[in-house]
């Protein structure tokens, strides 16, 4: 075969070829899949080298990976099932930009809420002044700040409604928030990510918690439960400390076979500089060197009983040398924010999940620049992601080309494969 120009390999004799090797036949569509990846067959068709043969292999390959997660269930299923084999694919086509473009406006739009007053929507705020006002009634400052906050928890509330009533949902937006600053980074980075160039025309629309209020904590929990059963994918923002709620909206993203982008800062100079002057902009109150001890604590929370520098400088905060305090943060900010995408990428078991309904295991994309996280949304919603097929270590995987990251894999453990699937694909009676 193949050992002259005008040779082909047609239907048939891949049939045969197959019999010979123990698998099954495939329909025609199939057999125009893996030639050109459409359906269409025409008689006569057939592959003209080996090389073509093979191209088409890893094709179906990478679409088994995409839509099973095992490739030998998905050659069992779609081989022989054409009307299977072209509404799977069709479920894999691109859609086309104008799909977003051209919607319509919301009926009730969001009424955004700046970043410096996002803080309002949150608990802590409203405990406190509670508490302020209850141990002084006459506390000016209190009452302004109280006035202020039940205006923009009023906007927030029609936020949540038109959250709720909106006919479109694409991203959701896990965070944690408790500090003021958490508030008001989130908003600007969320605002960063979808004005982007890459997403911006796309009119997409996005979960972002900063915008939204909801006073009862159970009605809160489904809400944005519906929004993460909604959404296309989710993004995850990596912060300086990370709450069983985000994980708990990670793992449900991906246990509905969803993608998750973890986006993770990859901190320089300016980074720090930036980070510190948004803290001071919400605790006033604080000086410089105060704000970085307090960080360092968050950063290096061993720091104190394991060096002897940052412990004289948390016991006498006068005497501080604030240039090399100032070093020592950034550094351990950098190491943290590397700390925190080589788990999530490599070693976390929140890292790959496993689609509840299907079995087909899900990685999270890390990513480390707004451009790549927009670029990666936009992939993502429009069905256009790029994957390279990759095998080693007894695993064979989609790794997707943006984050570098593993969005598919199977594993290469007879005993496991064959357990796992038969529990998923054919639980016993």
């Amino acid at each position: 075969m193949f050992r002259n120009p005008n040779e082909q390999l047609g239907y048939s004799q891949l049939n045969e070829l197959l019999l010979l090797f123990g698998f099954d036949r495939i329909t025609h569509a199939f057999f125009g899949f893996l030639r050109d990846g459409s359906t269409e067959y025409q008689h006569g068709d057939g592959f003209s080298s080996i090389q073509m043969l093979e191209v088409g292999i890893e094709r179906f390959r990478k679409t088994a990976l995409l839509l099973y997660g095992n490739v030998k269930f998905a050659f069992k299923s779609l081989s022989r099932d054409a009307d299977l084999l072209e509404s799977a694919l069709r479920g894999l086509e691109p859609i086309a930009d104008q799909e977003f473009t051209s919607r319509h406006e919301a009926i009730q739009p969001l009424d955004p809420i700046p970043p410096g007053d996002a803080y309002l929507t949150g608990y802590l705020i409203e405990r406190e002044l509670a508490r302020r006002l209850e141990m002084d009634p006459s506390d000016e400052e209190a009452k302004k700040v109280e006035n202020k906050r039940l205006d923009v928890v009023k906007k927030a509330k029609r936020n949540h409604e038109a959250y709720l009533a909106s006919d479109h949902l694409d991203v959701y937006v896990a965070t944690s928030m408790r500090e003021r600053h958490d508030f008001a980074s989130v908003n600007r980075l969320a605002r960063e990510i979808f004005e982007h160039d890459e997403v911006a025309p796309l009119k997409l629309r996005w979960f972002d918690p900063t915008q939204a209020y909801c006073r009862d904590r159970i009605d809160k929990g489904l809400s944005e439960a519906l929004m993460l059963r909604r959404a296309t994918c989710t993004i995850y923002l990596a912060q300086e400390s990370d709450t069983f709620g985000k994980d708990s909206e990670l793992a449900s993203t991906l246990a509905q076979g969803k993608p998750v982008v973890a986006y993770v800062p990859s901190p320089d100079s300016d980074y720090v500089d930036s980070y510190l002057k948004r803290l001071s902009e919400a605790q006033p109150m604080l000086d410089d060197t105060q704000l970085m001890l307090d960080q360092l604590k968050i950063f290096e929370p061993d720091g104190a009983w394991s060096d002897a520098q940052v412990r004289g400088w948390l016991e006498s905060p006068e005497t501080t040398n604030i240039e090399a305090l100032r070093t020592r943060l950034e550094s351990r900010i950098v190491s943290h924010y590397k700390k925190r995408a080589e788990t999530l990428r490599e070693s976390h078991p929140l890292g790959i999940q496993v689609n509840l309904e299907t079995g087909v295991a899900n990685g999270v994309l890390v990513v480390r620049s707004v451009a790549d996280c927009a670029k990666l949304v936009r992939r993502i919603v429009t069905h256009t992601m790029q994957m390279e097929l990759v095998e080693g270590d007894g695993y064979t995987a989609l790794r997707e080309t943006i984050s570098d990251c593993i969005f598919r894999v199977m594993t290469g453990d007879a005993m496991l494969t064959n357990t796992f699937w038969n529990f998923y694909v054919d639980p016993a009676e």
